[in-house]
């Protein structure tokens, strides 16, 4: 084979490499929201059995449950243990005891965005603070 017919098929295999390539569509890319959703909160939710709706709705509640929990809702909790040592023999009693109180009286938060995973079909929703 020629230096020229070598140096062809080369780049002929170079070129057939690159349009191999598997090519995200432009535009689906992950959001900078769900790894840093600033004062608000990102949450997920996998396919639903009663499909996007449900899938959107679960969403958007375990988002507002995260935002309940950092902006809306202090927990106390106190755990005491007693551990007695008998004759070489280990006893340990253990009580808790958890009190959840609510800071302010009314949490408002809207959706500010959703994105699906194309890959996973799996929904974000980023939830902020709303103004009103």
């Amino acid at each position: 084979m020629s230096r020229i017919g070598f140096a062809a098929t080369v780049l002929l295999l170079t070129l057939l490499s690159a349009c191999a390539a598997p090519v995200k569509p432009v535009g689906n890319e992950r959001p900078a929201w769900i790894d840093n959703p600033g004062n608000g909160v990102s949450a997920s939710a996998g396919m639903h059995i009663r499909g996007k709706v449900a899938q959107e709705e679960l969403a958007v509640l375990r988002a507002r449950e995260e935002y309940a929990k950092r902006f809306g809702v202090s927990i106390r909790s106190v755990q005491m243990m007693s551990t007695t040592v008998t004759n070489g023999r280990a006893s340990t009693v253990g009580s808790q005891v958890a009190r959840e109180d609510s800071q302010q009286a009314d949490v408002k938060a809207m959706v500010k965005a959703k994105w699906r995973d194309p890959d996973s079909d799996v929904l974000w929703v980023w939830l902020v603070p709303s103004d009103q």
